[in-house]
């Protein structure tokens, strides 16, 4: 105003050569400072000028400090304004003067202020009297406006772009604008919020009363904007967005209108409530998608949004009509229609052919609306075409009739389901279902169904990331495998029902029920995580009843094949318990009732047990007491007893001494302890003592040669750790007049798949001619002792042993003696050669020393006799493949030698059976 007034104090004076000067050391106003401001008007003849400086000048408002020098030629111009343009340099601090062009023009009515620079252009008209404040841009760079959009924007960065608007002020505070901009780059600083490459243009309106509004229109015309998880790849072709919005007096945006219309994907209108202080600013939202055709939608709008639901893989395709209404974050109408659509999520689940929608309102009754599909596919489940009609309730959607579908080969009909979209910890789901013929077979083969017929009621609880799922049913037969478990159902009826809630992975199961009348009552609770190596987290087992003979048929016959016991057969009636915890089994407890266990191979058989044990792993139980009338192991029966057992101290104890009779003698078991949660695994140890067991009746039972003597012994401790005996100390078995040691006895699996045995055998001072007698071998007199050492049996057939069998002093042998010893030593028995004809005078012949050794590996006997094995025994071409087996003494005198050093063991099983088999030769 200074300026201007000194310009028309000149014009009013006749010309004359002349100048003003204004100097102030400060100027301070709300908008600006200078210091050391300097003012010069130059008038000479026609001409005058007009020069502007400050050593500081500082804009606020614009983020501009530093030193300002203008100068510009005073003209008039042919409306008799007063105008003035030239450069001006401004040099921040900091930085290098930059140069421009600004032009001032003072008219009667007005003032103009014109910047330009490089082709862009900043104009601002201001009114002297009535009128409105105008400004425009033209091809203005984002730099230009960093710095003031910064003092009104404090959350975000404008970083590019190029910008052209006109803009108007209004007395009433209301702001008009037009707009283009190119290249748009902006943030929140945040990072909520951003935009890449934005091209759009259109008009603003914002009124400032008493409550302020905005309207504006835009078109974009491509570029990125990024709200949250919401990525928008805007196409280059026209897209169009309408915004009325407002504030009112409740401290609440009032969305009126916001529409999006991009014709090839996506277009909707909304409106809505937004209150920007609340933690979930959304309060109401009313939503019309009139067309939304994907995948097109998909990949410009929703893609990234999805991705973070981990739908990343969904994959729509068709076209979708719909409206939604939310109130307070809570949906009160959701209605969606659609002529043609696909959706496939990427993991094998799939829907083709969508037809119709529904239509769900919170309140009242809405128009029923039909649904239906061509295909759909869950898994390996495929279900057919199938059509619904559905109406809403009051909040709930209700399938109207019955929905009939093939599944699985059968059939699945449903009734009565009712949906509640709004439920919040109550009922979501309720439905009748009815199964009939259903099968099902997995790719792997581990899980299988067929001919399943069940009915009941299914009902969903609770929100989506921890539903509870409760399930009541009743099946009519059918099959179903699970792993090695094979259940076939009876055609009478089977109870069961499920109580479960799934919490992320892990399933808590509240109650799981099943009654099979008469054959198994059980019922069930616990924690499991199926994808995890130990699922099993909490589990108990409670077992009302179990009829023993239908039960295993029925649930267990198929397991128990598994586990090597496929001919098992049971009777009478079990009840228990059996709890379990993440580190392992916790307790358990079974009563039996007059139960019978026989194992088809003949390895065991319990008769009569009648009893129960108790045990606790956190506590002492009362005792419990055991009996039976009778036991069978390998064929050998066990007399009747019972046993009194107490759980302490985390284990299974006897507490007294336990007498078996066994055999015509009897087996005193001293101590007995289970570990049922030893960290070795379920682990047995206990002491037994063995007193005079009939040899001849233990041999009768076992289909052994029968022969006498007695058993005998004691196990200071005997260990069964996971499926592993172990017997710590010796077994001696007094037979054929001698003695027969037993020690480092190892069972592995003795009642399971191919059980394998480890020992050391010695003996001393054996009868030959009782032990002969026994085997049917040739007739012998005479001492025997040995050893069998490092002897292992697997499945009972012998894998490895070495074995040295030998007499102390001589003795006579039989002719059929001295045939079966040749056979074995690999001689093939005696033959009609001249040697034939000079023995077949004799009956006996004395003997020195016998001796015969074997060491078996991978099925080869590596031979040996009265003297030990070399070590080069059995090579090619070694000169020891003879050695002796029988030292003749006297006359006629004989010598057995045996002539092949490795024997294949199966020939030699066979030799040796031939010669306990075989008759005596015949010498004519």
């Amino acid at each position: 105003m200074l300026v201007a007034a000194g310009v028309l104090a000149l014009h009013g004076v006749a010309a004359q050569a002349r100048t003003l000067m204004l100097t102030a050391e400060r100027l301070s106003s709300p908008q600006a400072h200078a210091r050391s401001l300097h003012v010069a008007i130059d008038e000479r003849a026609d001409t005058a000028s007009l020069r502007l400086g400050a050593d500081r000048i500082d804009i606020p408002l614009l983020a501009l400090a530093g030193r300002l020098d203008w100068g510009c030629p005073l003209r008039r111009d042919d409306d008799g304004a007063l105008t003035c343009s030239g450069p001006v340099a401004f040099a921040a601090d900091g930085s290098a003067a930059q140069a421009a062009d600004f032009a001032v023009r003072v008219a009667s009515d007005r003032i103009e202020l014109a910047l330009a620079r490089d082709g862009s252009r900043v104009a601002l008209t201001i009114p002297l009297a009535a009128g409105e404040p105008k400004a425009s841009l033209q091809e203005v760079p984002a730099a230009w406006l960093k710095a003031p959009l910064a003092q009104a924007w404090h959350g975000g960065e404008l970083r590019d772009g190029i910008f052209d608007a006109e803009m108007s002020a209004h007395a009433n505070g209301r702001i008009e604008a037009t707009y283009r901009a190119t290249q748009l780059a902006f943030n929140t600083l945040d990072g909520t919020v951003s935009g890449d490459g934005v091209a759009v243009a259109g008009r603003v309106e914002w009124t400032d009363d008493e409550f302020w509004q905005l309207l504006v229109d835009a078109n974009f015309g491509g570029g990125a904007l990024h709200i949250g998880a919401l990525h928008v790849a805007l196409p280059n072709t026209p897209v169009a967005l309408n915004l009325d919005m407002g504030a009112g007096d409740d401290n609440r945006w009032h969305v009126e209108r916001f529409a999006w219309r991009d014709p090839e994907a996506l277009m909707l209108e909304a409106s809505g409530e937004i209150e920007p202080s609340a933690l979930a600013p959304l309060r109401k939202l009313a939503l019309r998608v009139e067309r939304a055709h994907f995948p097109l939608a998909n990949e410009r709008y929703a893609k990234t949004l999805l991705a973070a639901q981990g739908l990343g893989k969904l994959m729509l395709t068709g076209d979708l009509v719909g409206e939604f209404v939310f109130d307070g974050n809570a949906p009160q109408q959701v209605a969606l229609s659609t002529d043609a659509l696909d959706i496939d999520d990427g993991a094998g689940h799939a829907v083709r052919g969508i037809r119709g929608g529904f239509d769900w309102s919170l309140a009242g009754e809405r128009p029923a609306t039909t649904l239906a599909w061509r295909s759909a596919r869950i898994g390996d489940l495929a279900v057919p075409a199938s059509t619904s009609r559905w109406q809403s309730r009051n909040g709930s959607l209700l399938l109207l009739g019955a929905l009939e579908t093939r599944l699985f080969g059968g059939k699945l009909k449903l009734q009565d389901l009712m949906l509640h979209p709004a439920s919040g910890e109550g009922e979501r789901v309720s439905t009748a279902f009815a199964l009939n013929g259903v099968g099902y077979d997995s790719k792997d083969g581990s899980l299988a169904a067929a001919h399943l017929a069940a009915e009941g009621r299914l009902r969903i609880d609770g929100n989506a990331d921890a539903p509870r799922v409760q399930i009541d049913a009743e099946f009519h037969g059918g099959e179903a495998l699970a792993g090695p478990v094979y259940v076939k159902l009876p055609d009478t009826p089977v109870k069961a029902t499920l109580d479960a809630t799934r919490d992320n992975a892990r399933w808590r199961i509240d109650a799981f029920d099943w009654n099979d009348p008469g054959t198994l009552d059980l019922h069930m609770n616990g924690e499991i995580s199926p994808a995890q190596t130990q699922p099993i987290k909490a589990l108990v087992l409670d077992v009302r009843n179990a009829t023993l003979g239908p039960a295993l048929d029925r649930y267990a016959r198929s397991w128990l094949a598994s586990k090597g016991y496929g001919e098992l057969t049971a009777g009478g009636a079990l009840s228990g318990s059996l709890q379990f915890d993440a580190g392992g089994v916790q307790r358990f407890a079974f009563n039996a009732d007059r139960m019978n266990l026989r194992d088809g191979a003949g390895r065991f058989a319990f008769a009569g047990v009648d009893g129960g044990v108790d045990w606790d792993f956190r506590a002492d139980r009362p005792p419990t007491t055991l009996g039976w009338s009778s036991i069978e192991l390998f064929k050998i029966p066990l007399g009747a007893t019972s046993a009194k057992l107490e759980s302490r101290q985390t284990a299974i104890t006897l507490a007294q001494p336990l007498a078996i009779d066994v055999l015509g003698g009897q087996v005193r078991l001293e101590k007995l302890s289970l570990q049922p949660r030893s960290p070795r695994g379920e682990r047995y140890a206990g002491s037994f003592a063995i007193a005079g067991i009939e040899m001849a009746q233990l041999s009768a039972a076992l289909g052994w040669p029968r022969f006498g003597g007695n058993l005998s012994g004691g196990i200071p401790e005997i260990e069964f750790a996971g499926d592993t005996i172990e017997l710590h100390g010796g077994l001696d078995l007094y037979v054929f007049d001698g003695h027969l040691g037993v020690s480092g006895l190892t069972l592995e699996r003795p009642f399971g798949i191919a059980p394998s045995m480890g020992a050391d055998i010695h003996f001393e001072n054996l009868d030959l001619d009782q032990v002969t007698s026994a085997f049917s071998f040739g007739g012998m007199s005479g001492r025997l002792a040995g050893t069998i050492g490092k002897l292992r049996l697997v499945d009972w057939s012998p894998v490895a042993f070495d074995a040295w069998l030998r007499t102390s002093g001589g003795g006579r042998m039989s002719y059929k003696a001295v045939d079966d010893i040749t056979s074995i030593g690999g001689g093939g028995g005696l033959s009609a050669s001249l040697q034939t004809m000079a023995l077949k005078i004799f009956d006996t012949f004395g003997y020195r020393r016998l001796g015969i050794r074997c060491r078996l590996r991978d099925e080869v006997c590596t031979m040996g006799g009265i003297d030990p094995i070399p070590a080069d025994a059995g090579a090619t071409g070694s000169a020891n493949d003879g050695y002796t087996i029988v030292e003749g003494s006297g006359l006629p005198r004989i010598m057995i030698v045996g002539h092949r050093r490795r024997v294949d063991w199966p020939t030699l099983v066979r030799r040796l059976q031939e010669a306990t088999h075989g008759q005596a030769p015949i010498v004519n």
